[in-house]
């Protein structure tokens, strides 16, 4: 076997490098290691010797090794960010590598090290743009490699390389060549080829026009790349959802209607769809299949046409103004209390009898076109705010004049969204065909969804409660009146409370176990009054209780916290402009929060990680803090104007990280689901400060 195939140790400074089977040809272009005259008439030897049985061969074999060399290691495209720039905007140079499977290009960082190979240089000629700081890439592998004995960074398969440019004031509209020359070296486990140069070619189109808010300061993000090879050029921007093409961007959207479920906004919808058909349970199979397929393509076509058509009358910013404004909480309150009402038969004691009539027929029996807008205009009320991390994306794409991909989005999204609300919609009638005949159980079950729709509706006014800022619907309240609710379901399973038209008249086993299950769900919520901290799903629902602190579920985690109190007790400032400015004399970088009063996902988002000590101490030693409120106090339009304009973004909770001169480093939409992982994008902001102040 030849000594391409044998490990070895790192050779000494007397000893040639023969069985470093990695990284053989490393050396080679590197003349100052090889200070021996005989030393390097034998590389130069073995280098012509290679090279000539690989232009031989086509696909060369290294002695006898039986890998063969793929034709084509590596290729590279480059392109700018955006196609189209105006004066005094920032672009970016965007060189995309893609690598051969089971080799690897190195990093741009040199090694300090005498045996280290040759990092990665990229070299721009920039047509009279202004240069802007060092290039930077993806992030690379770091591995101590066995033979050199030393950690190298390198990039497997892929690698993005970046460099920020800037279109000079008064530049004359027309076309800019860039060019440039990616210096690389392409190793595999057993290999290396010679150092090669690739050069690369762009065109920027110039623009008259003033600055736009996206591209006024320089991007210094970086993408992902996911396991399979694929660049998400922005987590939340639209090119990330079509790049794997027009199936992945179906499956994405279908994907996100799946989690949508699982969303708390959508929990309230549930009791009203039942209810909703129970009125219909006593027709035919036929009809009430025909209903419930209108119901749920009134629901898909409601929430794309509701969502769209705001997006253009009102701006991107429309629907999450429409989804979070108090009134429009208050209506959605307002219309399951009515079904509520309705159901339970208390609207006959305070309403005139034909309108009872009228209004009871509405609560359960509604029927046609009418009655499914109706329902399609309370799901997108409910369920656009935890819908936002794909659905604003797609309506920010339609504000800036993208008709068809956020149309498509829409509705695959939004017909899986509504699935599950059909099979809902005939759940009384299969109970109807399993008892055969209705009666009192369904009076008894119409007060029960009643029940529930009233504990809906209560989530609805604590909404409009903190937007306003009034307190006076805070967690305690909303937890004793889920509970009292909880607690007279079960008494009304029981036959305990008295209600229009519904007697009781055995207590068998299902009954019972019910009634045990509500009575169990009135106790659980019943020990959140004592400062105790609830699930995750459940405390998402309430509103931030500021002064609890440390639960046991919490400190049964494995994480050290801090009391939750803290985390709004770190110097949050309000704007950005206050950020900019003591990030100006910290040196240190900004993150901002963009966050809402009724944001479910950002209330677990400071309990669970912005609680957690390491991440706490990160916020209060590390960064300049900003957080803006979107969905309420003084300056939410602002705060909302700003993330749709410079983050082309709805979603929340959205995080970015600035560099004191307010470049971007960093951005994240959604929740994190741990602090670790939490604790890495943080850093990945700090590395992208620090390369920018290389």
């Amino acid at each position: 076997m030849s000594a391409y195939h044998r490990r070895q140790a790192r050779p000494g400074p007397s000893t040639l490098p023969y069985s470093n089977e990695d990284k053989l040809l490393h050396c080679l272009p590197n003349t100052k290691r090889l200070s021996h005259a005989p030393r390097k008439a034998l590389w130069g030897l073995l280098l012509l010797v290679v090279l000539l049985a690989a232009t031989a061969h086509g696909q060369a074999r290294f002695f006898d090794d039986e890998e063969e060399i793929p034709a084509v290691l590596a290729t590279f495209d480059a392109r700018l960010e955006p196609a189209t720039a105006r004066p005094d905007e920032h672009v970016r140079l965007i060189v995309t590598a893609r690598i051969a499977e089971g080799w690897y290009t190195y990093s741009l960082i040199p090694q300090d090290d005498e045996f280290a190979p040759p990092p990665t240089r990229l070299q721009v000629q920039a047509g009279g743009l202004k240069v802007h700081g060092p290039v930077y890439e993806t992030n690379p592998v770091l591995k101590k490699d066995e033979v050199f004995g030393i950690p190298l960074a390198f990039h497997p398969g892929a690698a993005r390389f970046y460099q920020n440019l800037q279109v000079p004031q008064g530049y004359r509209p027309g076309q800019v060549s860039l060019t440039g020359a990616l210096r690389y070296q392409v190793c595999n486990n057993s290999i290396c080829t010679p150092p090669r140069t690739e050069n690369l070619a762009a065109a920027l189109t110039i623009e008259e026009g003033p600055v736009r808010p996206a591209f006024a300061y320089m991007q210094r993000t970086i993408d992902y790349l996911d396991e399979a090879g694929n660049f998400r050029i922005d987590a939340d921007s639209l090119e990330s959802a079509l790049a794997g093409g027009l199936t992945g961007f179906l499956l994405l959207a279908a994907g996100f209607g799946l989690l949508a479920l699982l969303t708390p906004c959508v929990f309230p919808m549930i009791p009203v769809t039942v209810s909703f058909f129970t009125g219909a349970s006593s027709r035919g199979m036929g009809s009430v299949f025909r209903l419930a397929l209108l119901f749920a393509a009134g629901i898909a076509l409601t929430y794309t046409i509701t969502g769209l058509a705001l997006t253009f009358l009102l701006g991107a910013t429309g629907v999450s103004q429409f989804a979070t404004s108090p009134w429009v909480n208050l209506a959605v309150a307002a219309f399951f209390a009515l079904f509520a009402f309705g159901l339970m038969g208390l609207l006959d004691f305070s309403l005139p009898g034909g309108l009872v009539q009228r209004v009871n027929r509405m609560s359960y029996d509604i029927k046609g076109p009418a009655g499914v807008l109706l329902m399609g205009v309370a799901f997108t009320a409910t369920s656009f705010t935890c819908t936002m991390p794909f659905v604003g994306t797609l309506l920010v794409a339609a504000a800036q004049g993208e008709v068809f991909w956020p149309l498509v989005g829409m509705l695959a999204f939004s017909t899986v969204f509504a699935t599950p609300f059909f099979l809902l919609a005939l759940f009384p009638r299969f109970v109807v065909n399993l008892r055969g005949r209705s009666g009192n159980w369904l009076v008894q079950l119409k007060v029960v969804l009643g029940l529930l729709e009233l504990i809906a509706a209560l989530k609805f006014v604590s909404n409009a409660d903190l937007i306003w800022q009034w307190g006076l619907f805070d967690r305690g309240v909303l937890l004793s009146l889920w509970a009292a609710l909880a607690a007279l379901i079960a008494l009304t399973l029981l036959g305990l409370v008295p209600w229009p038209g519904m007697a009781v008249r055995k207590r068998g086993v299902v009954r019972l176990a019910a009634a045990g299950a509500f009575v169990a769900v009135a106790l659980y919520l019943a020990t959140g009054l004592t400062g105790r901290e609830l699930d995750s799903y459940t405390e998402s629902y309430l509103p931030p209780a500021l002064g609890e602190g440390i639960t046991a579920s919490m400190a049964a985690s494995g994480v050290d916290y801090v009391e939750p109190q803290s985390v709004h007790a770190l110097p949050w400032l309000p704007s950005l402009e206050a950020g900019l400015a003591r990030a100006a004399t910290t040196g240190k970088p900004i993150f901002i929060d963009f966050t809402g009063y009724t944001c479910v996902n950002c209330r677990w988002m400071e309990k669970k990680i912005f609680a957690a000590r390491e991440v706490f101490e990160t916020f209060r030693d590390e960064f300049v803090l900003v957080q803006l409120f979107t969905d309420g106090g003084p300056h939410a339009e602002a705060n909302q104007t700003l993330q749709v304009e410079r983050f082309r973004t709805l979603a929340l909770p959205y995080y970015v990280i600035l560099s004191p001169d307010n470049a971007v480093l960093a951005k994240h939409a959604g929740i994190v689901p741990t602090p670790p992982e939490f604790l890495k994008f943080l850093a990945q902001g700090q590395r992208q400060a620090i390369a920018a102040g290389r």
